[in-house]
């Protein structure tokens, strides 16, 4: 599996469109300091997004604790209200 590097700018986004034609939206909300980042994504209902390591985690069979968060359980810290659109 290859992986595609694109820059982006805060704001811009990547669009992805699945097979069945389903689009996923993934923006750069914000760079924060120590090169931190914030993504926002937008997919549809019966998609499932998690960090990586997360991802990981479940793929292991691994519990974890759900933070409440419309089903995103990964999130770590409150939601940037200028990274989404009501959603």
């Amino acid at each position: 599996m290859g992986y595609l590097v694109l820059g982006r700018r805060v704001g811009q986004t990547i669009e992805i469109t699945t097979r069945s034609g389903d689009r996923i939206t993934v923006m750069l909300a914000s760079l924060g300091s120590a090169g931190k980042v914030r993504i926002g994504v937008d997919a549809p209902g019966d998609c499932t997004v998690h960090r990586g390591e997360v991802q990981q985690r479940i793929d292991n069979g691994e519990s974890f604790a759900i933070s409440g968060h419309d089903g995103l359980s990964d999130m770590d810290g409150p939601q940037d209200a200028a990274a989404t659109d009501g959603h």
